[in-house]
């Protein structure tokens, strides 16, 4: 199974791309967001090709058991897209298509409910809607939290403080390596959480409780 891809960018379509990796030419589906990422890059069969780095998901089924492949530009993307695959009736291509905004943008509208942002979406009408905001509403907060980029200069990222609990080391760690928060900014999101609502026991809660927080005015 093709877990990563890297190579040469030789084609561009309309949807999709062809990367060569090894010799061999990969043809990868790209949800709309990663092939806007694209920007200026070069396909060409020349040495002046861009190389191309993408995380894949790999899919392949009984009934169709040729390998279909999809890229993501992060693996934080293609985490977000194994989330969404799991709503009824969502399938990955479905998904794929539907990813016309970033993450962030799309996860905090599953946090808020707006089913009306998510039948803009391609492929996503009323029920669909309904039932992703149904089934991930209180799985997506940390996604929500995803820095944009150019949001200020990164820190050094040190480990998390000594004795840190598991659950407050694992969502430190995440908002500072994943998400692109600063170490003190995620230290501080964490602390203000934990002292709004004493008592989280998971990740998942505590996300959704720096989620809440930040939303509040």
């Amino acid at each position: 199974m093709i877990a990563s891809l890297r190579g040469k960018l030789r084609r561009k379509l309309e949807d999709r791309v062809v990367v060569e990796s090894g010799g061999v030419g990969y043809e990868v589906f790209l949800p709309p967001v990663a092939y806007r990422a694209l920007g200026d890059a070069v396909a060409s069969e020349k040495d002046d090709a861009s190389e191309l780095s993408l995380v894949i998901y790999y899919h392949a089924t009984r009934d169709q058991p040729r390998p279909f492949l999809i890229g993501f530009t992060s693996e934080l993307d293609k985490e977000f897209f194994e989330k969404l695959i799991t709503v009824k009736d969502i399938g990955p291509l479905v998904a794929a298509r539907a990813l016309t905004c970033g993450v962030a943008d799309l996860a905090a509208a599953i946090a808020r409910q707006d089913e009306k942002f998510l039948r803009r979406l391609p492929g996503i009408g009323p029920q669909k809607a309904r039932n992703i905001v149904a089934q991930l509403q209180a799985k997506v907060a940390k996604f929500a939290l995803l820095k944009e980029p150019g949001a200020g200069e990164p820190e050094p990222v040190p480990a998390p403080p000594p004795g840190e609990e598991e659950v407050r080391g694992l969502v430190w760690e995440v908002l500072v390596k994943q998400l692109g928060h600063r170490p003190s900014e995620a230290a501080q999101l964490i602390t203000e959480a934990l002292r709004r609502k004493p008592g989280i026991e998971t990740a998942e809660e505590l996300f959704d409780e720096i989620y809440r927080g930040r939303k509040a005015p």
